[in-house]
This record gives structure tokens, sequence and C-alpha cells, in this order.
């Protein structure tokens, strides 16, 4: 059976499997299929699941927020912020869900964060032109 290397890259570091049969994913357009031999492509990885099979038969599952899968000499390469890799497919989602949660948690913390500051710099903007104008009129 023909097989491929699949490379993943995320921000936390990369795997890579030698012998990989079919990987299933999905974009914009819908899902596809990827086997050995495949014509050169490059495609924008939506949020959600994608899937490979080994020449064993083994299935993984990979959940990812998005990404970028580039196929080229028989080598699959997928690049993502963050993926979660596993047997199980509830699993990983769920990792992908708790993920995106705390994420969105600390992107609301900064922008409350932010806030804060942007009005500390009013209120003391406010304070020296007030202080400007009474010392001019003095």
């Amino acid at each position: 059976m023909n097989s491929f290397a699949l490379h993943l890259h995320d921000s936390h570091g990369a795997d890579r499997f030698d012998d990989v049969v079919q990987f299933i994913a999905a974009d914009g357009s819908g899902s596809f299929g990827v086997l050995a031999g495949h014509a050169r492509m490059l495609a924008v990885l939506r949020y959600g699941l994608a899937r490979f099979v080994d020449s064993a038969g083994h299935w993984r599952f990979i959940a990812l927020p998005g990404g970028v899968l580039a196929f080229a000499e028989n080598r699959l390469t997928l690049a993502t912020v963050h993926y979660f890799l596993g047997d199980e497919r509830a699993a990983i989602c769920q990792q992908l869900a708790d993920e995106l949660a705390r994420v969105d948690s600390d992107v609301h913390t900064s922008r409350a964060t932010l806030t804060e500051i942007e009005h500390a710099l009013v209120r003391r903007l406010g304070d020296l032109s007030g202080r400007m104008q009474k010392e001019a009129g003095a």
C-alpha cells in the first residue's frame, strides 16, 4: 500500500508520521481526502477535526483551530497555532474546546486590563490639562 509522510507543526513543537495512507480534513469548501501521490496542493483548514490512517489501519484524530495544509513530493505538512492529537475523537475535541475557552478567557481579561489602563490615561491627561489651564490663568 502506498504511503506518505505527515508533518504536524504548532507553537509547541512537531510530530512526524512516515506511514500515512490517507488523510481527511475540511476547508471552506468542504471535506477532502489526500492519498499518496496526490498532486501538489495548498488548503486553509477550518476549525475542527482531521484524521489520518496508517498502513496498519490505525486511525488518529487531530483537533485544531484551523491551519494551513500543504502537500508536495509525497509529504503533507500541516501548520497551526495548536493541535491536539489522539486516538479518541471525543477526548481531543474536548481538549480543543477547553483550550479555546481558556484562550477566550485570557483575551477577555487582557481587554479588560487594557480598558482600565486607557481610562487611567484619560483621567491622567484630564488632570494634566486642568493643571496646565490653571497655571496659564495664574
